[in-house]
């Protein structure tokens, strides 16, 4: 077995090729793993699949008992299921773009519209 430290030698090539190789086989096998977990990770919970309140927690940048309150209040869309919550991630998005500011050119064109009608 080689160490880091070795020189490759004529003599030692061999030995030394078979390591390599040895070595690269163990990372080839340790990608094609991690690979084959990401790839089942991602056909349990797909993208558009649903969300833990922690994934919640984090998309909104809030605690997870900010997340319980909203959902004890009604505030957010949700589901509760064998005593979880879950909430759909295209629902939670559509709930965040409900209560978007205008901007103030769009007031302001809202405002000419609305005088317009008079």
């Amino acid at each position: 077995m080689m160490n880091k430290n070795d020189v490759i030698t004529f003599d030692n090539l061999p030995e030394a090729v078979k390591h390599l190789l040895h070595e690269v086989a163990d990372i080839k096998n340790y990608l094609l793993n991690q690979a084959a977990t990401s790839v089942e990770a991602k056909q349990l919970a797909p993208e558009g699949d649903f969300l833990t309140v922690s994934d919640v927690s984090q998309m909104l940048k809030i605690s997870k008992g900010a997340v319980y309150n909203m959902t004890s209040t009604r505030q957010i869309p949700f589901f509760k299921k064998c005593g979880r919550v879950y909430f759909d991630r295209s629902e939670i998005t559509e709930w965040i773009r409900q209560d978007r500011c205008k901007t103030l050119k769009q007031l302001q064109a809202d405002a000419d519209m609305e005088t317009r009608n008079r």
